[in-house]
């Protein structure tokens, strides 16, 4: 019989938040290169750097990390599919979606000019922060700590062996 595996669930909030860091400099980088005036759509290019590390960032084929985030590198833990098979882009882009779609529309709206000039972009972005706290909340609450990402791409989280 397979050894049940435990939730990582406080070390999965901290990778996330190590995962968000990261995003966020990438965000900042190109902003803080860029002349006044383009500073805000600068911003917004980063924050698209910043979500498509957040959708990819489960995938990153180094040998030695495991197909996994630097955050999730860090604390030593992985994402595992049920299935056995091995992390690839495809089930890294299906677990991330949702919190990489968030920070998209964030950067989207960056870009067309910020949020006050587009018709209903406060909504837009407080939706997106309802689903990343909506995930947030799932893994608190699941008996296995999986969120809507998890669910859809069938994968855990789980410790990594040394």
């Amino acid at each position: 019989m397979a050894r049940p595996v435990r939730p990582v669930r406080v070390r999965r909030f901290a990778a996330a938040l190590l995962d968000g860091t990261l995003a966020l400099l990438l965000a900042l980088a190109p902003a803080a290169l860029a002349p006044g005036v383009l500073k805000g759509r600068m911003f917004g290019v980063g924050l698209l750097l910043g979500a498509t590390y957040l959708l990819l960032r489960d995938g990153i084929p180094y040998a030695e990390w495991g197909a996994r985030s630097l955050g999730k590198r860090w604390l030593g833990i992985r994402p595992y599919r049920v299935d056995g098979e091995p992390m690839t882009w495809a089930t890294s882009t299906k677990r991330n979606a949702t919190v990489a779609g968030a920070a998209g529309v964030w950067a989207l709206l960056y870009l067309v000019g910020g949020y006050k000039g587009i018709p209903f972009g406060e909504i837009l972005l407080y939706l997106a922060l309802a689903v990343v706290l909506a995930e947030g909340v799932l893994i608190a609450v699941d008996p296995v700590g999986r969120r809507f990402g998890d669910r859809w791409a069938r994968t855990r989280v789980i410790e990594a062996r040394a």
